[in-house]
């Protein structure tokens, strides 16, 4: 399934950075890259988003760089969650993306962004 940058989508494979392999989370497309000159498949750098609420940054300062996002018909999500802003997932089988769920504002791509830059700092 291609996916356009903004978009929150559901993933069935994937690889922690610590723990493995996961399956079946959601994600925020943040970057797509694609040869154009090639028949590659596009790479998609995305952001995960948990609904463990305990962890984002306005309840836990241990996670300063998880970005609450509240559930709107625009964005499709069902709960309270956060966008883990601190590391991204590439996804590279378009296999692998099941759903699109809908999509995330302009203001919370940038506060995203901002918060990955901020935690490439440290």
């Amino acid at each position: 399934m291609k996916c356009d940058i903004g978009d929150i989508v559901a993933i069935t494979n994937f690889n922690h950075p610590d723990n493995g392999p996961g399956s079946l989370h959601f994600f925020v497309v943040m970057d797509v890259d694609q040869d154009e000159y090639t028949l590659v498949d596009l790479i998609y750098y995305c952001f995960l988003i948990s609904s463990q609420t305990e962890k984002n940054n306005i309840v836990n300062l241990n996670y300063p760089y998880n970005e609450p996002i509240n559930p709107t018909d625009y964005n499709g999500l069902l709960k309270p969650s956060h966008v883990k802003c601190d590391h991204f997932y590439e996804i590279n089988n378009k296999d692998d993306i099941i759903q699109k769920l809908g999509r995330v504002t302009e203001a919370e791509y940038t506060r995203f962004v901002e918060l990955y830059t901020q935690s490439l700092e440290e």
